[in-house]
């Protein structure tokens, strides 16, 4: 049996491909994006719900504007969207859901137990295997998750960042449960949120981050129910609703 009748097998047996909004479904061997390619699906009208799958990526985008690093064979790449009334309002609450839907299957699949990096990474052993991008685009949402299975292509000055997992037979496995978890997100949902902060690598922790073109430094004291994370500095509390926050050299 191959791969993708596998995920086809799974996707049935959880019933995402009946029903009044039928998922449409496709994996592909290359495309230049999982998250464009939902996009182009959802806005030609040809499902409300779709999976997208690649084994490579040749312009898998990552948060403010840079790549994704996406060989062949080397993750898993999808994107999941859907029609979303909140549009772009979903997409901190959906990130963090995804973030935490994520790690738990990996747990459950493989025992390895990933933290959270705010707002949307997942690391394991002090770094990076998995990054997540929401985006929205009028009425619809789509959410994108790598997670780095092998380190088959991972180039020698990226391994002391980027980690693996060693698992490419979760592939499919972890396709299906991701997917099933993020279509039965709905909007306003918090009870994510205090797996979200337990798994966080960053509360407690003296962080540094760039507000206004400017670098500063502080220790990160809250994550609020909306995403935001709470940082307190040398002259005074800052709420950081979007951007990067970094602990290393610190």
């Amino acid at each position: 049996m191959t791969e993708r009748e596998a995920l086809h097998g799974l996707l049935q047996e959880a019933g995402l491909l009946e029903g009044p909004e039928p998922l449409l479904w496709r994996w592909e061997e290359t495309l230049d994006s999982t998250l464009s390619e939902c996009f182009r699906i959802l806005k030609s009208g040809a499902a409300r719900r779709c999976l997208v799958l690649a084994d490579a990526q040749t312009a898998g985008r990552g948060r403010l504007g840079r790549s994704f690093f996406s060989p062949p064979g080397a993750g898993l790449y999808l994107s999941v969207g859907f029609s979303s009334k909140g549009g772009a309002a979903d997409a901190v609450g959906i990130t963090t859901y995804a973030a935490v839907a994520t790690a738990e299957r990996i747990e459950a699949l493989t025992g390895l137990h990933c933290g959270i990096k705010w707002v949307n990474d997942l690391f394991l052993a002090g770094r990076k295997v998995c990054g997540i991008l929401t985006e929205a685009e009028g009425p619809y949402v789509a959410v994108g998750v790598g997670v780095n299975l092998t380190a088959s292509a991972v180039p020698e000055e990226l391994r002391d960042i980027v980690g693996w997992l060693d698992r490419p037979d979760i592939r499919v496995p972890l396709a299906a449960g991701l997917t099933g978890a993020l279509l039965r997100y709905r909007p306003g949902e918090l009870g994510h949120m205090a797996e979200y902060r337990r798994r966080s690598t960053v509360l407690g922790q003296r962080v540094r981050f760039t507000e206004h073109g400017r670098e500063r430094q502080g220790r990160a004291t809250a994550i609020r129910d909306d995403g935001a994370l709470v940082v307190q500095t040398a002259t005074g509390q800052r709420v950081l609703q979007s951007g990067e926050v970094s602990v290393r050299g610190i």
